[in-house]
């Protein structure tokens, strides 16, 4: 029992330095004056308006960057009032300008208000069908708008960065800067799996990432934090795998600064592609079915702990604070994020789902194909066989375990799923990856003799 609570003592004490460190992040972010990013807030404001809310990145591959919450996050950046700090990254409101706000509107349930004018000039707050925040943005920045909105429910810790980078580029360099960024964690990851897991697992990872967009993320600023988390994540874990002694810790604080930064886009998948690695890796010396679906299991209980402490710390310290009721906007927030509201929406979360998985399906018939054609070893040279049944599913359960959260996480969230398919498709990562390695994992590659699992 004392062991028991020694080991709760550190995920407290974790928790805690972690929980200092971002806010003071967040503090220091917040003290320069919104007038040294506002040549590149405007600059940004007018490359968004002409992109429009929903830009269409690839006609041929039907990808879509979620301008709406870019907008948003370039605007949260400029409303930050350097006078009150932390007051302003609690509450990190949206067209906060000291010199015209008038009146200041609270974060409310379903998807955020945007405020506009009309051919009047009138001011006007945006129903879900005319939600226009890139259109918002422009005009505030261009002094129409003195109506100001809080958005408290998330960290939006992705602020220190963006507002930092905000000194120096507008959003055009971001995204390349991003981008540069993304090439190069992806090639160190492929690396690493190649030397630690074999060229089939880095095949698998760098397929799978790049047939779910993985290049045309940098492009967003919304996703681009959650991914670089999986990213970074899984190359420190490749390059410590033989060293950290509680694999649960590191799931733990993987999740806090997952919530940290996300937006509720793709979360899952700071989980789940670890994971991968993590019993890839184990599996080399046994296969030990019941040891790794435990592993998983604990794996995603404590990972949805921390992610769930995180963002229920927030909402706690702002009541605290402000006296704003958000725990109360919160819950009733998470209420909408999972329900349906009527038959339809059942069908419609099951239509996208069944979109998810055609299209991904796909995805694994043109990578074998891809494989057959390209030869990546000799056929003259090899015998390729099937594993026996049992080993199979012994080796396997595992990957199919993690492979099912995408659809436990659609069908949870079916709200979300429906309003925000544009980029949630990408949880489908974690399904794409899953099954290549299982395909992988049913043969057996025989060379001169000797066997050799690919």
């Amino acid at each position: 029992m004392k062991r028991f609570f020694e080991k709760i003592a550190k995920y407290i004490v974790v928790f805690i330095i972690l929980f200092i460190i971002f806010n003071f992040a967040l503090y220091i972010i917040s003290l320069f004056p919104s007038s040294t990013i506002e040549k590149n807030v405007k600059r940004s404001s007018e490359i968004l308006l002409q992109e429009g809310n929903s830009y269409e990145l690839s006609k041929f591959l039907s990808i879509r960057n979620n301008n709406y919450t870019d907008a948003i996050i370039i605007n949260e950046a400029y409303s930050i009032d350097n006078t009150k700090p932390i007051y302003s990254y609690m509450t990190m409101r949206k067209n906060y300008n000291p010199e015209i706000t008038k009146k200041t509107l609270p974060d409310t349930l379903g998807e955020l208000a945007s405020v506009n004018t009309d051919e009047n000039g009138e001011m006007k707050l945006n129903s879900a069908d005319d939600y226009d925040p890139v259109g918002e943005l422009n005009e505030f920045m261009n002094g129409k708008i003195d109506t100001s909105i809080i958005y408290a429910r998330y960290w939006h810790g992705y602020m220190p960065v963006y507002r930092v980078l905000l000194v120096f580029l507008d959003i055009m360099g971001i995204r390349i800067l991003l981008l540069i960024i993304f090439i190069l964690v992806f090639i160190y990851l492929m690396y690493l799996l190649k030397n630690k897991l074999g060229i089939m697992i880095a095949v698998i990872f760098g397929y799978a990432l790049i047939t779910q967009g993985y290049f045309f993320v940098s492009y967003s600023l919304e996703s681009s934090p959650v991914f670089l988390v999986m990213m970074i994540s899984s190359i420190i874990l490749l390059k410590r795998i033989d060293k950290i002694k509680n694999i649960y810790m590191y799931f733990f604080i993987i999740a806090i600064i997952t919530n940290f930064v996300d937006y509720l886009t793709v979360p899952l998948i700071t989980l789940a592609m670890p994971l991968f690695i993590y019993i890839s890796d184990k599996q080399k010396k046994e296969h030990d079915c019941k040891k790794y679906v435990k592993i998983i299991v604990k794996a995603t209980i404590i990972w949805f702990l921390g992610y769930a402490l995180m963002w229920a710390s927030k909402w706690m310290i702002y009541d605290f604070l402000y006296h704003g009721d958000l725990i109360k906007t919160a819950i009733q927030q998470i209420l909408y994020r999972t329900e349906r509201y009527n038959p339809s929406s059942d069908l419609q979360v099951l239509t996208e789902l069944g979109v998810f998985l055609i299209s991904n399906i796909q995805n694994v018939l043109i990578f074998y194909i891809i494989l057959l054609q390209v030869r990546i070893v000799k056929i003259n040279q090899i015998k390729v066989k099937l594993k026996n049944r049992a080993e199979c599913i012994k080796e396997n359960i595992p990957f199919l375990m993690i492979s099912l959260m995408p659809f436990v996480w659609y069908i949870a969230l079916a709200n979300h799923t429906i309003l925000h398919h544009v980029f949630v498709y990408r949880h489908m990562l974690i399904f794409l990856c899953g099954i290549l390695i299982c395909i992988r994992n049913v043969f057996v590659i025989e060379k001169k003799n000797t066997i050799k699992e690919e």
